[in-house]
């Protein structure tokens, strides 16, 4: 009978991987054996090693890239003892999630990532590479952009698709008083530091590229 209740069991196993149930499939295997899973702090997909609590790139189930926040690790001996590798992620959302109207969503950049409460189990080898979530002064002072590198001041609301802090409550610059978005070109007044729009100050990109030195028309 205890072999009998292992090949059901095996062929539960089987059916939730092929159909990408991790979740339940770690919650059958910590109810009915949880000898046959263990957590580590650390695994090794593709040559990369990947650690807890790590930002990382991740190919969910539908196949597309994201990013998001390495939580757990497990790894599942299974009834033919074979060794199944599982992950936990929870995701960061990005700009296309969010439910903004047209002006606030100009504060955002397309390198933005917004952290969530929202959990998904998937196969250890969705795992892409690591990725490095910095904050937005550290972003800012970046000499050019890479692909691996992002910028977070703020987690999103899952039920109101608005950043946390809202977009309201950010530092503000420039005549407009809005907050800075690194994927838009602005000057700094080098008597008050604060910096500027282009368009707020009715200055050209390459007109720009010439002022050594810039005074806002507050302090001009």
């Amino acid at each position: 009978m205890k072999e009998d209740d292992s090949s059901i069991s095996q062929k539960k196993i089987d059916e939730l991987i092929k159909e990408q149930k991790y979740a339940a499939l770690i919650q059958m295997i910590s109810r009915r054996d949880p000898n046959k899973l263990k957590q580590y702090n650390s695994i090794k997909i593709k040559n990369q090693i990947f650690r807890l609590n790590q930002d990382v790139a991740v190919c969910a189930n539908n196949n597309d890239v994201y990013s998001g926040k390495l939580i757990k690790i497990f790894c599942i001996k299974d009834y033919n003892n074979q060794y199944v590798p599982v992950i936990q992620v929870q995701w960061y959302y990005t700009k296309q999630d969010l439910n903004l109207d047209k002006k606030l969503m100009k504060c955002i950049s397309i390198k933005e990532l917004f952290f969530s409460t929202h959990i998904e189990f998937l196969a250890a080898n969705k795992l892409q590479c690591p990725i490095e979530v910095m904050t937005f002064d550290q972003y800012t002072q970046l000499e050019y952009e890479e692909e691996t590198k992002f910028f977070s001041r703020a987690a999103i609301d899952l039920k109101t698709m608005e950043p946390m802090p809202t977009v309201g409550e950010w530092p503000k610059s420039c005549v407009c008083r809005m907050p800075q978005n690194p994927d838009i070109q602005m000057i700094q007044c080098e008597t008050c530091g604060e910096w500027f729009h282009l368009d707020c100050v009715n200055i050209k990109p390459e007109e720009a590229e010439q002022i050594e030195h810039y005074k806002c028309p507050g302090c001009q």
